[in-house]
């Protein structure tokens, strides 16, 4: 079964995810969504390449260039998309677009046309439309047609820097892990919004986000420390 949320959430005990679609599965948080939701689920993992089989995992080599011609198993309750990149890591501002962009939206009508009524996306903190730098700005504009798009159930969660074992590591990221201990006592008042957070934590979140009724949710790092 799903683990509740804490009482800082309204948590249904009648809402049934049984069939869960996850994009990204492979990465930080996609992973620490796979240990915590237990084997009574039916996971279907959209990816490049299957990964480690287990019971109830059902990962879908897909092409995400091409999600629209997507056919799934069964009807989906709720999906997850954890799908991100980097500007460096994609190679242009075109091709970062495309991941942190284009394919989650894509990701999102792929759920909705198999009767997914909920919907837990991974954006960024300071994710802000009308930024003039493009990673705030992809996430901004992410969120604002995922929200146009009416979901019954729609949570997008705004992480800061996450920690965790990333898989490839990221060298800046590493260096930031090492030496974020000396400067989580400075982040306090307006700063502490920008406290690194678990990718446990956010993966917890996410799951008791997508168990609450209805409506859209943006919740930001300082409440995702605490669900």
């Amino acid at each position: 079964m799903l683990r509740p949320g804490t009482a800082h959430l309204k948590y249904s005990e009648e809402i049934i995810l049984s069939h869960i679609l996850i994009a990204g599965a492979s990465g930080l948080i996609g992973r620490e969504l796979l240990r915590q939701l237990d084997s009574t689920h039916s996971l279907t993992l959209l990816c490049r390449s299957a990964g480690e089989a287990a019971p109830g995992r059902h990962w879908l080599p897909v092409n995400f260039e091409r999600l629209d011609e997507v056919v799934l198993p069964t009807p989906i309750d709720v999906a997850f998309c954890c799908l991100g990149t980097t500007r460096k890591s994609a190679g242009s501002d075109e091709a970062f677009r495309r991941v942190d962009h284009d394919y989650v939206l894509a990701f999102a009508a792929l759920a909705r046309r198999h009767d997914c009524q909920r919907l837990v996306v991974v954006s960024s903190l300071g994710a802000n439309a009308a930024s003039p730098l493009l990673y705030p700005r992809t996430k901004g504009e992410m969120e604002q047609q995922l929200q146009a798009q009416s979901w019954p159930r729609l949570a997008i969660v705004r992480p800061a820097m996450l920690l965790g074992d990333r898989q490839p590591p990221r060298t800046s990221e590493q260096l930031i892990q090492l030496i974020y201990p000396l400067c989580k006592p400075l982040l306090r008042g307006r700063f502490r919004r920008w406290r690194a957070i678990e990718a446990s934590q956010v993966a917890h979140a996410m799951i008791a986000l997508a168990s609450q009724d209805t409506g859209v949710d943006t919740v930001e790092n300082e409440r995702l420390q605490v669900i």
